[in-house]
């Protein structure tokens, strides 16, 4: 690749054409100076970082500390209209099974109004699910309204009973609702139709408030991040507060292959979602449910026929004793096979990044958590000896006292979680460069919310999505949300709720 095609390439990765201006580049000098703008060239020691003021600096390598993309303020740009688009996704469950497909959109009208839609279906034991969510807004992104549709359906087998005739099936709906909302001044009018009849009601409605699909998109467009902001979402029919966060740029190996990414994330008190964009604007990857649940692109002519038939990855991964388990954070980390037991090892897109999780079976019984933090101090340090500790605190993992310990050295950076499960303890490190740590904390994050520390409580396996019939549902997102998850059943099952559920971890 020569010196202009890598800076082309670079330059449309950088400036994508969909999601907008994101958030500028920090390059932070050794002399403690920082330079805000848009890193155009990263080449083996050199850099280049156009600022806001137009001005391009052509820096050594020797000369900075750190470079941090997309961490700056937003930039902010007029992006003008929205544009239509139109993408087909296979979803896939925890395990990696696909139970389904995904199709969004974004049509324009001639006045610059927008349709926003999701259309998606999948099937769970032998029912089926359908599900039709739209949103309307005008030329200003202004919302009018929205509509959600939920029908589940499940086989009637008409089996003739004449020699030679065909035999046929048919679907019978079991359940359905309807729901549509319109923005009236200070209130939102409410009308739900279901198997209990036609309701109606009126939510209170500010100019500020606004639709989640119209959220998603409108964050896509301008690429800049949206504070959190009370919503209405039909699929729950609640009000929600959530939040996006600035387009970043990412790092990620994908089908084995690098690539350079642009990420949103969504999050709210249920957890964190995330979507990628390639260097076209495509999306590449959504998270529905956090990894449980995910929309991966494909054609159109393929995604209904796909659905059932394709796996990818399991993210959840289970140690081989089957005493404790994580979920992946996304595709980015690979499994590291033939570990012993008693042992998890997640290896990450960068060089040295790691996440790994130890059992520690050489303790007495019964020792305290101090004493155990001591030890595995201790070991680490032995282990990495050129890191040193910087500080140790109490935290709280999965509904635990546990002792964190940061470890900083000339080049890496790490945290120790000491966890205690039954009479013994969990060792959570996660580790990687100080170049890379801000990019991997958010996975760091996620992976100390959804250890999962019960062993009744990974098998059976996931099953895929579900609306609650079963019972207590395992994803690495705890609460209500609006997309099916997926889940595994239990002794003890559940009522059946009108709404699927989701589990996400607990941020402590």
């Amino acid at each position: 690749m020569t010196f202009s095609t890598l800076t082309l390439s670079l330059a449309l990765f950088l400036c994508p054409q969909d999601p907008g201006a994101r958030s500028l580049d920090v390059v932070e000098l050794k002399n403690g100076d920082q330079l805000e703008g848009r890193v155009t060239t990263q080449l083996d020691g050199y850099v280049e970082i156009e600022l806001q003021a137009g001005a391009t600096i052509g820096l050594s390598m020797a000369q900075i500390a750190s470079i941090k993309l997309g961490a700056g303020a937003a930039a902010r740009a007029d992006k003008g209209p929205m544009q239509p688009r139109s993408e087909w996704f296979v979803l896939y469950d925890g395990e990696g099974k696909s139970v389904g497909w995904l199709q969004a959109g974004v049509a324009v009208a001639s006045d610059g109004s927008l349709t926003i839609s999701e259309e998606y279906e999948f099937r769970q034991a032998h029912r089926r699910y359908q599900v039709t969510s739209l949103c309307k807004a005008d030329s200003n992104f202004v919302p009018q309204s929205c509509y959600f549709r939920e029908r589940i359906s499940e086989p009637v087998l008409g089996i003739s009973m004449v020699p030679g005739e065909n035999h046929g099936q048919a679907d019978r709906v079991v359940d359905e609702r309807i729901i549509e909302g319109a923005c009236q001044g200070d209130h939102l009018h409410v009308q739900q139709l279901d198997h209990s009849g036609r309701r109606e009601r009126d939510l209170p409605w500010s100019e500020r408030d606004t639709f989640p699909l119209l959220a998603r998109a409108v964050a896509r467009h301008t690429g800049a991040a949206l504070p959190q902001t009370t919503m209405y979402d039909p699929a729950n029919d609640e009000i929600v507060a959530r939040a996006i966060d600035a387009a970043r740029a990412r790092r990620i190996t994908w089908e084995g292959k690098p690539l350079e990414i642009t990420e949103f994330a969504e999050s709210s008190a249920n957890g964190r979602n995330s979507v990628w964009l390639d260097a076209t604007a495509q999306t590449l990857r959504r998270e529905l449910a956090g990894p449980a649940l995910v929309a991966v692109r494909s054609e159109a002519e393929s995604a209904r026929r796909l659905a059932g038939g394709v796996s990818i990855p399991s993210s959840f991964v289970i140690e081989a004793g089957g005493t404790f388990a994580c979920w992946r954070p996304n595709p980015c980390w690979s499994i590291v096979d033939e570990v012993p037991a008693g042992r998890l090892v997640l290896s990450g897109p960068m060089p040295n990044a790691s996440i790994a999780i130890t059992r520690l079976d050489h303790l007495e019984p019964g020792a305290s958590l101090a004493t155990a933090a001591d030890a595995v101090g201790n070991w680490f340090l032995l282990l990495h000896p050129e890191l040193r500790f910087e500080s140790r605190s109490s935290v709280e993992v999965k509904g635990k006292d546990a002792v964190r310990l940061c470890a900083t050295g000339k080049h890496l950076r790490a945290t120790v979680d000491v966890v205690p499960q039954e009479d013994r303890f969990l060792v959570l490190v996660c580790i990687a460069d100080r170049q890379d740590w801000d990019e991997l904390q958010p996975d760091f994050e996620f992976v100390t919310r959804s250890l999962e520390l019960d062993a009744q409580a990974i098998e059976p396996r996931l099953q895929g999505p579900v609306k609650g019939q079963q019972a207590r549902e395992r994803t690495p997102q705890g609460r209500a949300h609006e997309l099916p998850a997926a889940t595994a059943p239990s002794a003890k099952p559940e009522p059946a709720r009108k709404l699927p559920l989701v589990r996400v971890p607990d941020d402590g």
